[in-house]
């Protein structure tokens, strides 16, 4: 094996790693928050941007390791980055005033540029909500996902403008980026 193919190996399974780890701590933090606030799709509600903030204080950062949070300024202003203790960060990222579009990074957010061309490269995009009818009802955290099979996730990866399903596919290859994956990830 060359250095280069030694290097990418390596960024593909930490990467993989991250990825899998940040869906089950989130996933297991809304499991969690569920017993003691009920039925997420109760307590799943529209907030502002500055609200996300105090709706993350109270419904999932007392059941997960945070090690700091902060404001990002600049195209997505308004909007806390939260870091876990790996090196990844995560935020609830758009879609209105809900808490439906999450982005996560496997490393430093300062280092994946804020393009949708870093998209399935390093950072990846997640859907909640659990009261929306289809795949996503009474679920936790997802990855974003256009369609149902793998052949549609690889798709949308590669020929979208949004890459939204690039994590979609590696979740569905076990969370495992597959050998046809159209990029190079990094973190």
């Amino acid at each position: 094996m060359t250095l280069p193919t030694i290097v990418q190996k390596y960024r593909n399974q930490v990467v993989e790693t991250r990825l899998e780890k940040f869906y089950s701590t989130i996933n297991q933090a809304i499991r969690r928050a569920e017993v003691d606030y009920g039925d997420k799709s109760y307590w799943f509600e529209n907030q502002s941007k500055l609200e996300r903030h105090q709706w993350m204080k109270k419904y999932l950062l007392p059941y997960m390791k945070i090690t700091k949070y902060e404001q990002v300024t600049g195209g997505t202003s308004g909007i806390m980055v939260y870091y876990l203790p790996d090196g990844s960060a995560f935020s609830s990222i758009n879609g209105g005033e809900v808490n439906r579009d999450w982005l996560f990074w496997p490393g430093n957010p300062d280092k994946c540029p804020n393009k949708d061309s870093s998209t399935g490269i390093c950072r990846f995009w997640f859907f909640y909500s659990p009261t929306s009818d289809g795949f996503y009802k009474n679920k936790g955290l997802e990855p974003w996902r256009n369609g149902d099979t793998v052949e549609e996730f690889y798709d949308n990866c590669q020929n979208s403008k949004y890459r939204y399903n690039c994590a979609a596919l590696i979740q569905a290859n076990g969370w495992k980026i597959p050998k046809n994956y159209p990029y190079k990830v990094r973190f």
